[in-house]
């Protein structure tokens, strides 16, 4: 096991902010993690589990303990049948290259998740969705490993608690555990999803798409045209897109009960601007526009941190501090409570 000192944080997010680690180290399977997690006890260091970095900004000051970096990179198929296949997949490899895998095996149930950044053990803990997919829909079971006891503990689907960008993970058992695998069942037979009404537009006016025939060919066309929405809103890493320098989406979309959703009607005309959904527990809105009739739109810029000119859901890093995005962060935050009486979450983890 090797353990680094003093490693720059910002080269390991991809909001590239974050001062240094005191202690860092890479582990690529259960039997390192846990040597890591007894080498803090000994020392009496916090710790941290770090993935692909895609949802979590780091202070400037950096983090005075144990950076524990997953790596690895298995996928191995459990079980088949004519039906389905059941996949475990270690918690370091990079979920993308998993989607891949999965378009390439013609397997379909991630296939609107492409393009998505970051590790495969994280996904569940915030429930990752995008495009009329959820990753909790072909999750089947949880491999994890208690911080504390190091003993290691299995969730079937039930016991994760999903919901909308929420698990256990993020409420009862924040920080208890390490998601140390996950497992999957992938569909051999089900349709290949674009039910999402901006990729169900694009592909229904694509001859390319009208002429494949096979089940492997419309996966990857799908993937393929998700990917590329993503760029055009500036949520797959590029280095040579500035507006790919965040976290991705840094807010999530706020879900009201429908009696509120008729009460703010009344009391704020602007609010019929903001573009709304059934969702479950009530109706879901766009923080999106939440924030730009709230008075930030796309390209605003203060202290080298703005909004991506591509998606005002996204924040970036223009060259700014940790201190500079968070402030921008909660001054969103407190004008879309001024303007509607709503509160919008932060989605990545503020470490």
């Amino acid at each position: 096991m090797n353990i680094e000192k003093n490693i720059n944080l910002s080269e390991y997010t991809t909001i590239k902010l974050g001062g240094n680690a005191k202690y860092f180290v890479k582990c690529e399977n259960t039997a390192e993690l846990k040597r890591a997690f007894e080498y803090a006890k000994q020392n009496s260091l916090q710790t941290f589990i770090l993935g692909g970095g895609s949802n979590i900004v780091f202070p400037d000051s950096g983090f005075n303990g144990l950076i524990i970096k997953t790596s690895g990179n298995e996928i191995k198929i459990i079980s088949e049948s004519n039906e389905s296949a059941e996949v475990f997949v270690s918690a370091g490899t990079e979920w993308d290259k998993f989607v891949e895998w999965s378009v390439e095996s013609g397997f379909t149930g991630i296939e609107c998740l492409s393009g998505i950044p970051g590790c495969t053990g994280a996904v569940p803990i915030q429930n990752v969705g995008a495009y009329g997919q959820e990753v909790s829909s072909t999750i089947t079971k949880l491999h994890t490993t208690d911080k504390t006891t190091l003993e290691e503990k299995f969730f079937n689907n039930t016991e994760c608690n999903f919901d909308y960008r929420q698990s256990i993970f993020k409420g009862d058992l924040k920080d208890k555990y390490i998601i140390t695998g996950v497992e999957f069942e992938l569909s051999k037979i089900k349709e290949v999803n674009f039910k999402y009404p901006d990729l169900k537009r694009e592909i229904e006016q694509s001859e390319d798409f009208k002429n494949i025939s096979s089940r492997t060919g419309k996966l990857k066309y799908i993937r393929n045209k998700v990917i590329e929405i993503r760029k055009r809103k500036g949520m797959v890493v590029d280095e040579a897109d500035s507006d790919s320098i965040s976290c991705g989406s840094f807010f999530t979309n706020p879900v009201i009960s429908y009696e509120d959703y008729k009460d703010r009607l009344k009391r704020f005309p602007e609010f019929r601007l903001i573009n709304s959904f059934s969702a479950k527990g009530g109706i879901k809105l766009s923080a999106a526009k939440l924030i730009e009739v709230s008075g930030f739109g796309r390209g605003y810029e203060e202290n080298g941190a703005g909004i991506s000119t591509k998606h005002s859901l996204a924040l970036i890093n223009k060259g700014g501090s940790s201190t500079a995005l968070i402030r921008l962060a909660q001054k969103i935050q407190t004008a879309v409570y001024n303007k509607f009486d709503i509160t919008i979450q932060i989605e990545p983890i503020v470490a």
